[in-house]
């Protein structure tokens, strides 16, 4: 009889859906240092991921599955007596099965995010210009009022 595969429960939030929740055998992720992998029964740990693409496993199925994550963070809980859990909180998260479009689709969001970044900056621009322009044009104290 074969013997079960150790699982780690994973989810995966955003602030608006539950992404993921899943058994997984496996998971791979970047974070700012670089990749990391944590299999069943790893150690609690915690840290920030960067923008990228999640790995993942299924205990029933040998292919991998994939997520792009914006950014966020990872918890791994629990330990050898407890349960043990991935928490992964992020801005926004797209599952799918293909690596070379969740890459795509992350390169278009950045776009997005670096157009609304920019527009940002010209309107904060023009905010200043005019804050200074009306602080110059105030009128000079009265030397009466003392």
């Amino acid at each position: 009889m074969p013997e079960d595969k150790p699982v780690t429960r994973l989810f995966v939030l955003t602030p608006d859906r539950i992404v993921l929740d899943a058994e997984i055998t496996s998971l791979r992720f970047q974070q700012p240092d670089g990749w990391r992998g944590i299999l069943p029964g790893y150690a609690p740990y915690i840290t920030q991921l960067v923008n990228g693409v999640l790995m993942y496993r299924l205990p029933q199925d040998a292919s991998p599955h994939y997520i792009a994550l914006y950014g966020g963070t990872l918890e791994v809980k629990g330990g050898h007596e407890h349960p043990h859990e991935i928490m992964i909180l992020t801005v926004a998260a797209e599952p799918g099965k293909d690596v070379q479009e969740l890459a795509r689709h992350i390169l278009e969001r950045q776009a997005e995010a670096d157009a609304l970044a920019f527009e940002a900056h010209i309107e904060f621009t023009k905010v200043r210009a005019a804050l200074v322009r009306a602080l110059t044009d105030l009128p000079a104290p009265l030397d009466a009022i003392r």
